[in-house]
């Protein structure tokens, strides 16, 4: 936080723009004042220029003055920031920086700063399974807000960053209601989603949090008549049907299905047997020794604290899960002896033995012998069968108030038997989430992960027993472990053996990641990393325990069963049951539902297993998953709504499942979740051992060059042409060098790199004439005539266009005639000669419409908007701009429909129409999602459009 003098200082945004200092409003003084001071404060912490205020304060209208008004507010601000400093005392909150200011700010001190970090805490919260906790951190963040935000701050710096704020605060809001409906409180949120859909009634979102919360409340008319009203306004205001989720929403009512995911119920118990008559009670204390101390865990030990006491009578069952030598049993022996005062009848305590190595896990029979014995009931006494033991058990704790701890256990059926009825309590621990636990017994589940950077790096100091000054080494030595507690303690143990050997050496040695898990060994090998996860690759079914080797080979950072499948040539259900498994054994998590993925230490596991694979064995398992990735994404890329080159794309091995893609949607959508996986298996391939894997090196970019260009992805589209680039020049392959060349070309363009661009083209020309390849010479020459028209050299671009054409015809290419055809009408278009612009653009529609070429259509129309615009033609521009939302909005393509979307409110605002506004709104939120730089520009209109409405 700011002080001044020992008094706190306090920004706020989130309303009018205030600061408060030790409790009291401070005098900002002018307008214009106040808008310097909101530019260096949305910037806080970061130098802004003069020329930066100046622009943001002034825009076009800056005066000759500008300069020293600057300055003049800028010391204004200072006398109100820090009113006790001295007059040639060096300022603490706002100094200068070279030509500009920079105002420091803790983030505790800026309530944007203290909302961001609750919606992140809220997200963390969500991941981890606590939705009331997460959303009443949403409640916190939303409290925040007092009003419009940068309230008093006029300008068009103001509204654009008023705009972006005002959005972030109604993704919360959405979030938040997300979060009520998924915890059953939809009734409640009726009336808020109601008025947040009547000021928003363009958000999608809005409209079907409301039929949820409508139909928890069981109003499902009423749900309907939502559904109505949003299609309705969708096409009134935008021209468009309502999305995918929406549909769903209304087929889910009108069918009668559940909207929410319905709750698990407790299974009931079996029937005890009966029960003899209990012997006279001992009182156990079996709890081994704690921890001497626990690094980290403070946050689980304040849930443990707190789901006790959510059970004041007893009866709590709660599951400690997390990765092998995550720190489980350290926890709940730490817990547990810290509450041991409150189960004044006694602790019970016993390994299960489900992951040791050299012994069977313990059965429930064994457990309860145990239990009985140490509750005074005499060996001849105890009963044969696990049902009488179980029901003899609860009757002797029935009325005691007993700490049970069962560790290190496998499965949940074993347990049942073990559990005492209230005023007991039950802690397990076990590297499988015991969901059968959690369904039939009601427990609760604690799960731990890593230990953040800090706590990792003073286990190590601690265990080592050694002070140093190699701090960077120990953070570096911290990230290494992964922040596994199993693992820290084995390195710093090798720290506190060897007095001599320094941080940063071991350091060398683990950073060596294929040697990463034999330096972490000790004497014992049962301590290492490698000892803990082999155990937990032992108590694994064949096939899961196979996939782990397997998993080692795939490049990317998590896995479907579609691909686990295809690798280990089995059917996706079985990958399926294996994959659920590894997770239930933590050796993998769900990122997302249908995607598994490892920690770092686990994922160096996998890749030490695949090592000890065959040399067969590993060529064939990679080549089976480059052949999945490269079919599928050939499926995918044919059914995008944009044309495509020739190139025949034939893998080897054809998987036998596929993920169901059946149409635009459904490919971009598969597309999106698989772009790491696929540019990680393209890399892998062009540095793999096999020649014939450079085929893959320079087809899977191929596939997803217009999946980039669709998401505006221009630096990963980029950077994987290049990469082709080279695969295909070390394959030797014209085909392949030319289209890699001409895709490469497109992608310089697209990132404003014309003069590359054209160097790359020229050389696709040379190989497209040097081949015969006239399809091939027919698209380049467009695309050179294109790039040529971006550089202004607008007689040479013609002359190409006009070749192109030629080409294209001689060939039969309708595709890149209509290409010609378009960007020729453009190049008119640019030099004013609209009645040809538009003759040639027509034209081109038709040819995009005879070869189905979709968003090729719909930016035609939108680039014919443009003309009829520019010629004064509005109704026929009007008309256009719809025609291209609607051809944009059937190829699912998010990027054109944005495009139609600014173009249309262009038009709009042109007519003085309504509507221009929803359509901005609409294509900055699309143009957003998508990360286009679009998207500022589109920002800006919109500020401009509300400022003038304002005055």
């Amino acid at each position: 936080m700011g002080y001044d003098g020992g008094e706190p200082v306090r920004f706020e945004v989130l309303g009018l723009l205030r600061v408060v200092r030790g409790g009291v409003e401070v005098d900002l003084g002018a307008a214009k004042q106040r808008a310097v001071l909101a530019v260096l404060l949305l910037a806080r912490n970061t130098p802004v220029s003069r020329d930066q205020i100046i622009d943001a304060v002034w825009g076009e209208a800056a005066p000759s003055s500008a300069v020293n008004l600057v300055q003049t507010y800028v010391a204004g601000l200072r006398r109100a920031l820090e009113p006790s400093r001295a007059r040639r005392a060096p300022a603490e909150l706002l100094t200068s920086v070279g030509d500009g200011y920079l105002l420091r700010a803790a983030p505790a001190s800026v309530d944007l700063d203290v909302f961001e970090q609750r919606v992140a805490a809220a997200a963390r919260l969500r991941g981890a399974g606590e939705l009331v906790a997460a959303a009443a951190e949403l409640d916190q963040a939303l409290a925040l807000w007092r009003a419009e935000p940068l309230g008093g701050v006029a300008g068009l710096f103001a509204e654009v960053e008023r705009g972006r704020l005002v959005e972030r605060r109604l993704a919360a809001q959405e979030e938040r209601a997300e979060l009520l409906l998924l915890i059953g409180r939809g009734a409640e949120l009726v009336g808020e989603l109601t008025a947040l859909v009547g000021e928003h009634p363009l958000r999608e979102r809005g409209h079907g949090l409301l039929m949820r919360a409508l139909c928890q409340a069981g109003r499902q008319a009423e749900a309907l008549a939502v559904y109505r009203d949003a299609r309705q306004v969708l096409v009134d205001e935008l021209g468009v049907e309502p999305g995918p989720e929406l549909r769903r929403l209304q087929q889910a009512v009108l069918s009668g299905e559940d909207l929410e995911p319905a709750g698990s119920r407790p299974a009931a118990l079996p029937t005890a047997l009966p029960e003899p008559e209990p012997p006279r009670p001992a009182t156990p204390a079996q709890l081994p020794r704690a921890p001497v101390s626990l690094i980290g865990r403070d946050a689980e030990l304040e849930r443990l604290d707190a789901l006790l006491a959510e059970y004041p009578d007893g009866g709590l069952v709660v599951v400690v899960t997390g990765a092998a030598g995550v720190g489980k049993t350290a926890l709940a022996l730490h817990w547990a002896h810290r509450v041991r005062d409150g189960f004044p009848d006694g602790q019970l305590y016993v390994d299960m033995q489900g992951y040791d190595p050299n012994r069977e896990p313990l059965s429930a029979g064994e457990v309860l012998n145990r239990f009985l014995r140490t509750l005074g009931v005499p060996s001849a006494d105890i009963p044969v069968t696990v049902e009488e033991r179980s029901a003899l058990f609860r009757t002797m704790v029935a009325d005691r108030r007993v700490l049970v701890m069962l560790d290190n256990a496998r499965g949940s059926t074993e347990l049942m038997a073990l559990l005492p009825g209230s005023p007991s309590c039950v802690v397990v621990t076990s590297r499988r989430r015991l969901v059968g636990l959690v369904a039939h017994a009601d427990a609760r589940l604690v799960e731990l992960d890593m230990l953040d950077r800090d706590a990792a790096v003073e286990v190590l100091g601690r265990v080592a027993g050694r002070e140093t000054t190699e701090v960077d080494a120990l953070r570096r030595l911290a990230v290494l472990c992964d922040g596994l507690p199993l693992a820290l303690r084995i390195a710093a143990a090798r720290l506190a053996g060897s007095p001599s050997l320094r941080v940063a050496e071991l350091v060398a040695e683990l950073d060596d990641e294929h040697g990463r898990l034999a330096a972490l060994g000790l004497e014992d090998e049962d301590s290492t990393v490698r000892a803990a996860l082999d155990a937990s690759r032992r108590a694994l079914p064949p096939l899961p325990a196979r996939l782990l080797a397997l998993l080692g080979l795939h490049p990317g950072p998590d896995v479907t069963p579609f691909v686990v499948a295809a690798m280990a040539r089995v059917r996706v259900s079985e990958a399926q049951r294996a994959l659920d498994a590894l997770t239930a054994a933590n050796l993998l998590s769900v990122n997302e539902p249908g995607r598994y993925g490892a920690h770092d230490l686990v994922r160096v596991y996998t890749r030490t297993l695949a090592a000890e694979l065959t040399g067969p064995q590993r060529h064939e398992a990679t080549s089976l998953m480059l052949d999945f990735y490269l079919h599928c994404a050939d499926l995918a890329d044919g059914l995008l709504p944009v044309g495509r080159g020739s190139v025949r794309v034939a893998p080897v091995h054809v998987p036998a499942e596929v993920p169901r893609l059946t149409g635009a949607a459904e490919a971009t959508a598969w597309l999106d979740a698989e772009q790491t996986n696929l540019v990680a298996a393209a890399e892998l391939a062009g540095a793999g051992e096999d020649r014939a894997w450079l085929v893959h090196a320079w087809q899977l970019p191929y596939t997803l060059s217009r999946f980039f260009w669709l998401r505006t992805d221009r630096s990963t589209w980029l950077r994987t042409t290049e990469s082709a680039l080279r695969a295909a020049t070390a394959l030797g392959d014209p085909e392949a060098r030319f289209v890699m060349l001409f895709n490469l070309g497109v992608a310089l363009t697209q990132s404003d790199r014309s003069e590359e661009a054209l160097e790359r083209l020229r050389e696709a020309l040379e190989v497209a004439r040097s081949s015969g390849d006239v399809n091939g010479l027919a698209r380049t020459l467009t695309t050179v005539a294109d790039t040529l028209q971006t550089l202004g050299r607008m007689a040479e671009s013609e002359a190409y266009y006009r070749e192109a054409l030629e080409v294209s015809r001689a060939a039969g290419s309708r595709w890149a005639e209509a290409n010609a055809h378009h960007n020729l009408g453009l190049l008119y278009r640019s030099t004013r000669r609209y009645a040809e612009a538009k003759t040639w653009l027509r034209a081109a529609v038709e040819m995009y419409q005879e070869v189905g070429e979709q968003c090729g259509e719909s930016m035609c129309h939108t680039d014919l908007a443009s003309v009829l615009l520019e010629s004064g033609e509005l109704a026929d521009a009007a008309l256009a701009a719809r025609t291209a939302l609607s051809v944009a909005s059937a190829a699912a393509s998010p990027y054109h429909q944005a495009v139609a979307h600014d173009r249309l409110a262009t038009v709009f605002d042109r007519q003085g129409a309504a509507g221009a506004v929803a359509h901005w709104q609409r294509a900055l939120a699309l143009f957003t999602e998508l990360n286009a730089p679009e998207a500022d520009e589109v920002r800006e209109r919109l500020a401009r459009v509300r400022a003038v409405a304002a005055s």
